[in-house]
């Protein structure tokens, strides 16, 4: 029994060396395993094609919020998915309005696609504040501040839990929610400078020591704060008495 997130990629929208920010998630409980995608922008597909062990085996994906970096890469996935003979149904979760704006990227990227991909596909759109199911995994949603609705998620299993932001900056009255997190995976796109719709690294690790959260993966940073604090960071952690870190690419953690 046990859970691991593999971090495929860490970077912001335009990042130019840095795949988007997208997590695979693996849950193993009396020996089934269910694999899920947290996230899939525009250039995280090739990415998880990259670092996943068995990508054909992925259960489900997660998508944050309807910016082209957290679910423009799906059309790619799933016509790649189609192309290597893929029959296993696969759930895709998010908020509100995910369903359209799926079948709407993959009438643009490759129309007439969706209907012959060889595989079923079922939407759940979540419900904030409230608890679901993703690929047998128990999921609670919770919302984020961000300049479109996004939905955070935390997976729980067994008495593991491991929480994924998104985008945008987590209200103090849903910190109560991560307590005991195991792992929370956060954006933190600045150092400490508020951005509106967007979290920090400050901000964050404040979150992280007052629910008590065991790991903090800092994800999302904007690619110029990451370069100009990349050496520095680590005093900036320790000092922080937060176990916090700065993920690369093809890096994991497992509970």
């Amino acid at each position: 029994m046990g859970m691991k997130a593999l971090f495929c990629g860490v970077g912001e929208a335009f990042d130019e060396d840095l795949s988007n920010t997208s997590i695979l998630v693996e849950v193993e409980e009396h020996g089934d395993v269910r694999k899920l995608l947290l996230d899939c922008g525009f250039t995280a597909a090739p990415a998880f094609w990259r670092f996943s062990a068995d990508p054909l085996d992925l259960d489900a994906i997660w998508i944050s919020h309807l910016h082209g970096d957290h679910f423009l890469g799906l059309p790619q996935l799933l016509i790649r998915f189609s192309e290597h003979g893929r029959f296993k149904p696969l759930q895709i979760g998010g908020g509100s309005g995910t369903s359209g704006s799926v079948k709407k990227a993959m009438e643009l990227a490759y129309p007439g696609k969706w209907d012959r991909l060889g595989f079923d596909i079922e939407f759940i759109e979540a419900v904030a504040e409230e608890s679901f199911h993703l690929a047998g995994v128990q999921a609670l949603a919770i919302p984020v501040e961000h300049s479109v609705p996004g939905l955070g998620i935390k997976l729980h299993a067994q008495d593991m839990s491991l929480f994924y932001s998104g985008d945008g900056c987590l209200k103090k009255r849903f910190w109560p929610m991560l307590e005991g997190c195991d792992v929370a995976v956060c954006e933190a796109f600045s150092l400490e400078e508020s951005v509106p719709g967007h979290s920090s690294v400050s901000r964050v690790l404040s979150m992280a020591r007052s629910a008590e959260i065991r790991l903090t993966a800092l994800v999302h940073m904007q690619r110029e704060e990451r370069r100009r604090h990349k050496d520095s960071l680590q005093k900036y952690l320790e000092e922080s008495q937060a176990e916090a870190f700065l993920p690369e690419p093809g890096d994991w953690v497992k509970l």
